[in-house]
């Protein structure tokens, strides 16, 4: 499938007010008549928590889902990084309109439309003229057929209710997991796998052009009408106002670091991963007796599952335990819930 991007030229955003901004309401929303609405029930909405991943880490250990998102156009999303500014993400959520499959917005009088110019110049994602969204479904899809085709041990599903991800391969567990961390975030139930969570992987895995737009803009949709819904993309909309020319000076900023710094071997064991010689292995596939520290156990639906060994091509490589995950796999350990 050709790659049909299109670029157009950045528009203006910033307002032709002289009249600087104040970093308060009474900058952040023009409207009097909504500074109530906002301070009731806006002003205190949780930030969803933001991540990142380097690909090329994963990728020099020979795994090959960093090639997998590549071809998606998805390398700069997952590995952006940077600060992010709160109180004016709330104040593009609190002002989001969703109309004809487009969102608009204004923050601190500046009006902001998601375009294709927005979607290729911030988020650097591609615009294909085959593009399906396929998190709206597909046809003829199968969920639980798909769902085993995922699993290392078919024999061993014994829970058909619950979709739980402890049982998939260890390459389908990390685009999963990037999934409902990055690319379709969610708070809660990251050891579940949804319907939804499904057809991202059949779509990821098949080398279906997803429309991500089309994703990003439902989510943000969905986080507007639910007032459980922590709100999601912080990273990404903070380029956005800095793109658009929304003024900033003033703003609360928090800056993101990477996520955990050093993983140690009780950890990377805990995470159901062990290391024979240049091979990683699942510890239920060791045939060897491992003693090993389960309490992480208690915090998980079932440890992170590899496929088959995965061979690691260097012998020089430095040691998995100590470096393997480092920015990713601790939110299991802080923010797993079942």
């Amino acid at each position: 499938m050709a790659d049909s991007r299109r670029h157009r030229r950045r528009t203006a955003g910033a307002s032709s007010s002289s009249q600087p901004r104040l970093a308060n309401i009474d900058g952040w929303i023009s409207d009097q008549g909504k500074h109530a609405n906002f301070v009731n029930s806006w002003q205190e909405r949780k930030i969803m928590a933001v991540k990142f991943i380097r690909l090329d880490f994963f990728r020099f250990y020979g795994f090959q889902f960093p090639n997998t998102f590549a071809e998606q156009g998805l390398t700069h999303l997952l590995e952006q990084k940077g600060c992010i500014y709160p109180d004016l993400i709330r104040v593009f959520y609190f002002n989001l309109r969703y109309r004809d499959g487009i969102i608009s917005t204004k923050v601190k009088g500046v009006r902001i439309i998601l375009d294709d110019d927005v979607w290729t110049n911030v988020a650097q994602l591609s615009i294909w003229d085959d593009a399906v969204k396929v998190h709206l479904g597909l046809q003829d899809f199968n969920r639980m057929m798909t769902f085993q085709s995922f699993l290392r041990h078919l024999e061993r599903q014994t829970n058909r209710r619950q979709l739980l991800v402890g049982g998939f391969k260890v390459e389908e567990r990390m685009i999963h997991y990037l999934i409902v961390w990055i690319l379709c975030p969610r708070a809660t139930n990251h050891a579940q796998c949804s319907e939804q969570d499904l057809l991202l992987l059949y779509g990821i895995l098949n080398h279906i052009h997803i429309d991500w737009p089309a994703l990003i803009a439902d989510t943000m949709v969905k986080a507007k009408k639910s007032h459980s819904y922590q709100l999601p993309y912080a990273l990404l909309l903070s380029r956005i106002l800095e793109f658009k020319g929304v003024p900033v000076e003033g703003e609360l900023v928090q800056n993101i670091e990477a996520v955990g710094l050093e993983i140690g071997d009780t950890t990377f064991r805990q995470m159901g991963f062990i290391t024979r010689g240049r091979v990683l292995i699942h510890k239920d596939d060791d045939h060897p007796n491992v003693d090993e520290d389960d309490d992480m156990d208690t915090h998980m639906a079932d440890p992170v599952s590899a496929a088959a060994p995965l061979m690691l091509d260097h012998p020089t490589y430095p040691p998995l335990p100590q470096l393997l995950w480092k920015n990713i796999l601790q939110g299991y350990l802080n923010n797993w819930r079942i």
